[in-house]
């Protein structure tokens, strides 16, 4: 039948092949013409359906999550690899880096939402900090912070109606090392932040909050119980071994919870003159990290690994994102039967 159905397209192509080639002296204007192939999802839906399902139940199981950072700074894309909706279909979650979308992405996070893939966006209050700071110096800017931190994070919480949720980032500095003035500033500041993002998670209680950054930063700051999990950032070690270190840093912090860590890596440059960014010396940074990932600890819970610079991953000669789903699997292997 397949066969057939394929025989009649070429013989109708044929045909209207030389009908337009008969009347092109009357018809000087070409128009294209759209030639579909099926995809699988039509070709098989029963056990299309059937492997949507299974992706979706391994998605809720207990297993190792991976997080994507994804640039979507593209707006007319011009490769696949541009697109959220080639990610690996085993990826738990992509954070997109411009929480602006154009209509074409709002269809990719459909097809991602069908597959059970969780789609985030990130608001940084350390990003946040360095605009204020930029647009002061350019005499731009002439309000206190607080009005300033104010304004951006009503903008950006208004934004997230098509997320799934919401990465608060915050870096900070460490609170040991600030006068009592410093530290009542940074308080004052993580207050007004972390406010407004657990005012936005009680009226969406459906929906996800992560912190990324360093918790040791944290004064006085509850929110992360209320976080779905801690990314470490863990991106810039040179060994695995660094990364029991950085997660043992941040229990210091009091009431940090050691039951939802997360550790990130990244993917290697696209500049092949960059032997630093995504490598443990001269290791893949990413498999290292998920092999780390996987063995035992008693002092915290390794809940997987985030990945920064994930587009990039996309940009291989034998297989599109080779080494973020070699990652995947070291972490969450398939059942052997």
């Amino acid at each position: 039948m397949k066969l057939y159905k394929k025989s009649f397209k070429g013989i109708a192509l044929a045909a209207f092949s030389v009908l337009a080639l008969s009347a092109c002296s009357d018809w000087t204007d070409t128009e294209s013409i759209n030639l579909e192939e099926q995809g699988i999802d039509e070709q098989y839906p029963e056990q299309y359906a059937k492997y949507l399902n299974n992706l979706r139940e391994y998605k809720n199981s207990d297993h190792k999550v991976v997080y994507g950072w994804f640039d979507n700074s593209e707006k007319v894309p011009f490769s696949r690899g541009q697109h959220i909706s080639d990610v690996p279909d085993s990826l738990d979650a992509v954070i997109v880096m411009t929480p602006e979308l154009e209509a074409f992405e709002l269809e990719d996070i459909a097809s991602v939402h069908e597959k059970g893939t969780k789609v985030l966006y990130s608001i940084s209050y350390d990003n946040i900090m360095k605009e204020y700071t930029d647009k002061v110096k350019e005499g731009t800017e002439t309000g206190e912070f607080s009005a300033y931190l104010t304004a951006e994070l009503d903008r950006l919480i208004a934004m997230e109606t098509p997320f799934d949720g919401i990465v608060a980032e915050y870096r900070g500095k460490n609170p040991t090392y600030m006068s009592e003035a410093e530290k009542t500033e940074a308080k004052a500041n993580q207050d007004a932040f972390f406010g407004v993002i657990t005012k936005w998670k009680g009226a969406n209680e459906g929906k996800r909050l992560v912190f990324q950054g360093y918790p040791a930063n944290l004064i006085g700051q509850s929110v992360l119980s209320s976080c779905e999990h801690i990314i470490l950032i863990t991106n810039d070690v040179t060994d695995a071994a660094q990364l029991g270190i950085e997660a043992l840093q941040a229990l210091i912090a009091e009431g940090v919870p050691s039951d939802r860590f997360i550790v990130s890596a990244s993917t290697v440059s696209l500049d092949a003159t960059d032997k630093n960014t995504g490598y443990y010396n001269s290791l893949r940074a990413l498999s290292e990290a998920a092999y780390w990932v996987t063995e035992p600890s008693v002092d915290f819970t390794k809940a997987g690994l985030a990945i920064e610079n994930m587009q990039n991953d996309y940009y291989n000669a034998t297989n599109t994102y080779q080494y973020v789903r070699e990652a995947i699997n070291i972490m969450n292997p398939a059942p052997k039967k």
